[in-house]
């Protein structure tokens, strides 16, 4: 697969790497102490009488617009909940997620810092998993699950005796998870997974880490065919004088010069039977059950029936489900006939015939719908189903006199009874609180993407309808549909990415509509991808960034890059970094949100590091303004949970007092943006927000007045912050108590000095 050329694309990418060297930008005026600049709100910096009143740019009023719109409340919302309607759209198609915890996103806990794997027991199968550091967990529950293919002894004798191994293996046949078994064995200090557009070729040792594994999840067809014995020679004599070993997969249609570097490649190395494999899954999961529970499930005359139907193409993941319903058996948590109907062998045959008695186009119609809308209110199924009809019987009845509805035809039950679909009271998140609401889903849920593979391998000239009603769905108002259809266009984009590119992701992302760019994220972050479309989405993303010319791909991307698996956090802070070299406002505000993400994704002190040095002062003045920014849209979108506290901490202070190692980069930040005049303002808006909390919960008064009293002597402002602090305790607007208690405490704290330390880029 090619990184595809959009068709109506006129704009040429002109732009060139970025050079290493920086221009300086001009100096920004400091602020003086209570000297702030007009417009700030009643008993807060800025306000009238605190300074004389002067005039601002227009370039300074758009500075200050979007430094507004992120310190409101609804910006933050708007953020949460399209994580989570991303989530639950992800989760209605495919039956699971990813997601953060610890850290909210708004009002809502949405998970624990850094992806998720899956939960329960682990699972031997093709894992997706971040480029990067490959989580300890993951390793730990790998270790746990796998079961070795007879041929894991060669694997292994390969890669400890040529410090490379080249896997080719079709996908599904566990080799991801292998490759992470094999290389946590062989290294100590763990495992990386290389980014999709890493040349092999180029690697030095600068690029590795001593005692590390790296894998390469998906090598490049035209790097392969480059790859010869001079390289493999080169790669082995790196990874052996770095004490690391490399392990790269290579999909089984990919040709490679076997002639030259045929000794570093396995291409068979076993399947583990399928049963062997369920036996592996149940007994995990019964070790974790009660003494209630049915050790001898598997004897059952009907789950030997089942077992006896498992077939050698049955992927992993189903077999890891099958092994997890048959604990729910055994411990009568479920009835094995709802099993049996799940894993029959006539199950897809009669998934099929099921399908093609909806005769009816209105049905066909609803049964589509509410694949993609699954969970949605049973009116917005209704809705879109509706739209779906209409262009079935545009193209069976040319003329619009033949057309006709009968809209008290069927009613809503019999639709549902025979989409085998059901209604469920329960509720929606909307930027005004949790509402009631009535959903329609399928009882089996299985059935939404099963519904579209059916469209899309059986029936092709629906599929093109069905394609040009998802991209009719991402223009309907309400960004739940919308995500709803970048998510089905994003599973159809899996069997024909460039095609799904023209039509639908392209357009979207090029739009000046915010909700139609969040559907080509969402499009983009399918889990489950096939090999090799993560450097198709590296790449794309790429480009889109070089698109100085077109400023909604740039917006597309910088949030793209903040939540996409194809690239590693820091692959994708570099992007952001050279996305904010020309930022505009709203190219801007789009780093900061996907820098906001990727610090609940990733390492905040990797991504505080990155703003520390595109901050710095020899900075191109765009990129020092996207960072300030950045860390202002941080602050004001995340909160943390602390044990034993009524309020959640606000992100920088909890850092600053909860991980000491990355206290001096928020307090060097926090320095800059009181010391920049045009984000001045807004950082003791910031602080006065704090000092709301603090009254609120005592608790944190020490951790606001340490941070603050640091701020102040790295910045020299500490008189301003005193000022601040004195005029807040004595306005009965302001966190009056707050304020004070703070400046009691900050009074305490010693003096000293803190210098900047600035890293080199």
């Amino acid at each position: 697969m090619t990184d595809p050329e959009p068709v109506d694309d006129t704009t040429p990418d002109t732009s060139a790497p970025e050079p290493d060297a920086a221009q300086p930008a001009e100096d920004p005026k400091a602020a003086e102490a209570g000297n702030p600049p007009d417009g700030a709100e009643p008993g807060s910096p800025g306000s009238e009488g605190t300074g004389p009143k002067g005039t601002e740019t227009e370039g300074q009023e758009d500075i200050s617009s979007v430094q507004d719109k992120a310190a409101d409340p609804e910006s933050a919302e708007n953020w949460r909940l399209f994580a989570h309607q991303m989530e639950t759209a992800t989760a209605s198609m495919f039956g699971s997620a990813a997601g953060t915890a610890n850290f909210f996103l708004g009002a809502t806990n949405v998970g624990q810092v850094g992806d998720r794997h899956g939960g329960g027991h682990g699972r031997q199968l093709d894992l997706k998993v971040r480029s990067g550091v490959v989580p300890v967990t993951v390793l730990e529950r790998i270790e746990q699950s796998y079961v070795a293919p007879k041929g894991y002894t060669d694997l292994k004798e390969t890669l400890e005796r040529e410090q490379v191994l080249l896997i080719r293996a079709r996908s599904g046949t566990g080799r991801t998870t292998t490759a992470l078994r094999l290389l946590d064995e062989a290294c100590r200090e763990g495992v990386r997974k290389l980014d999709p557009d890493t040349d092999l070729k180029s690697l030095q040792a600068k690029d590795l880490e001593p005692s590390r594994g790296y894998l390469l999840e998906s090598l490049d067809p035209a790097q392969a065919v480059e790859l010869k014995a001079f390289h493999a020679e080169r790669l082995c004599r790196l990874m052996a004088d770095r004490g690391c070993r490399l392990v790269v997969i290579v999909d089984e249609s990919t040709a490679l010069a076997l002639n030259e570097i045929g000794h570093l490649v396995v291409e068979d190395f076993g399947m583990v039977k399928p049963e062997q494999l369920l036996h592996h899954y149940v007994e995990l999961g019964l070790r974790a059950s009660g003494a209630a529970a049915d050790t001898d499930v598997l004897t059952r005359p009907a789950v030997k029936e089942i077992i006896d139907q498992l077939t050698e193409d049955m992927p992993p993941r189903e077999l890891a489900e099958l092994g997890e319903l048959l604990v729910e058996v055994a411990n009568d948590r479920r009835e094995l006939d709802y099993v049996r109907e799940r894993y029959s062998r006539a199950s897809s045959t009669s998934f099929g015939e099921w399908f093609d008695t909806q005769q009816e186009v209105e049905q066909r119609a609803f049964v589509i719908a509410l694949a993609v809308l699954n969970g949605e209110p049973v009116q917005l199924v209704s809705a879109a189903a509706t739209l779906l009809a209409d262009r079935f019987l545009a193209l069976e009845f040319p003329k619009r006199a033949d057309r006709s509805r009968d809209v008290f035809a069927t009613p809503l039950a019999r639709r549902l009874q025979q989409a085998r679909a059901e209604v469920v009271t329960g509720t929606q998140d909307t930027l005004f609180g949790q509402v009631r609401v009535h959903q329609a889903r399928f009882r089996d849920e299985r059935f939404p993407l099963r519904v579209l593979e059916q469209v899309r391998s059986q029936y092709t000239q629906a599929l093109e309808v069905v394609m040009g009603w998802l991209f009719d769905l991402g223009n309907i108002p309400g960004p739940q549909v919308r995500i709803r259809a970048g998510v089905a266009a994003g599973y159809l984009s899996q069997h024909d990415f460039v095609d799904v590119y023209h039509r639908i992701l392209w357009p979207w992302a090029a739009s000046g509509d915010v909700d139609q760019r969040r559907a080509a994220i969402a499009a983009l972050q399918v889990p489950g991808w096939p090999a090799g479309s993560e450097r198709v989405v590296s790449k794309l993303l790429t480009r889109w960034v070089r698109q100085r010319g077109n400023r909604e791909l740039q917006a597309t991307a910088a949030q793209a890059l903040g939540s996409t698996t194809a690239m590693s956090p820091a692959a994708a802070l570099r992007l952001l970094r050279l996305a904010a070299r020309h930022a505009d406002r709203t190219v801007a505000y789009c780093i900061g949100e996907g820098v906001s993400d990727l610090f609940v994704r990733a390492d905040p002190e990797q991504v505080l590091r990155a703003l520390v040095r595109w901050s710095r002062e020899d900075e191109f003045s765009e990129r020092r303004e996207t960072a300030l920014l950045a860390v202002l849209i941080t602050s004001r979108y995340l909160a943390v949970t602390e044990e034993r506290s009524a309020e959640r901490w606000p992100v920088l202070v909890w850092l600053a007092e909860r991980r000491p190692e990355q206290r001096e980069h928020i307090v060097l930040l926090f320095s800059r943006m009181l010391l920049a005049a045009d984000f001045m303002r807004h950082g003791y808006l910031e602080i006065h927000r704090w000092l709301r909390i603090a009254q609120r919960e005592p608790g944190l008064v020490e951790p606001i007045a340490r941070l603050l009293a640091e701020i102040g002597r790295s910045s020299g402002e500490t008189d301003s912050i005193e000022f601040y602090l004195r005029d807040w305790a004595g306005d009965r607007g302001a966190p009056a108590q707050g304020a004070k208690a703070v400046l009691e405490q900050f009074a305490r704290e010693p003096e000293g000095t803190t210098e900047e330390n600035e890293e080199n880029p």
